[in-house]
């Protein structure tokens, strides 16, 4: 029974138990963070990341639900990270992408959404446009912003002289 899924074996209440426990923990090989299903072709969670939770740690496989699979809406997992004060210097940068595809789909709901997770309306980037296209301006906005937001590297420095 260890080595088989709960997909195989259990009730969908037991899938969506599984999948809750293992979203909980980022996952070490596709660095996704917690809240969300790993990023792998199978339909399953990596090893790594099913294996922090202890009743799961024997199993060979376990496999992600089929509603938080790619192509299937959003759903929340755990809560957002609380909303930080912008008086206070924080590692936390939050920038915001929103697209749909055809001019007849509805955006505004995406920026709302990311405005009520602590996103600044100047820092959310939105458009209609096709991911077919190779040019996306407000998506390269976006990655310039974050690119521009990454905290230097620290170096040390001595005035030391070097001595052999």
């Amino acid at each position: 029974m260890s080595a088989v899924s709960a997909a195989d074996s259990g009730t969908a209440d037991d899938v969506t138990r599984d999948a809750d426990e293992v979203e909980r923990h980022p996952c070490p090989r596709c660095d996704v963070p917690p809240g969300s299903p790993c990023r792998s072709r199978s339909g399953a969670y990596h090893t790594g990341r099913f294996a922090r939770v202890p009743r799961l740690a024997e199993r060979l496989r376990v496999q992600t639900p089929p509603d938080r699979r790619p192509g299937r809406p959003w759903r929340s997992g755990t809560p957002p990270p609380a909303p930080t004060d912008p008086d206070r210097p924080s590692a936390d940068i939050r920038i915001g992408y929103a697209r749909c595809s055809s001019l007849t789909q509805e955006l505004q709901s995406q920026p709302d959404a990311l405005t009520a997770h602590g996103v600044g309306r100047d820092k959310i980037f939105s458009e209609k446009i096709s991911t077919r296209l190779k040019v996306r301006p407000a998506f390269e906005k976006a990655l310039a912003t974050v690119r521009r937001s990454r905290p230097m590297p620290r170096t040390a420095a001595s005035s030391s002289p070097c001595t052999r």
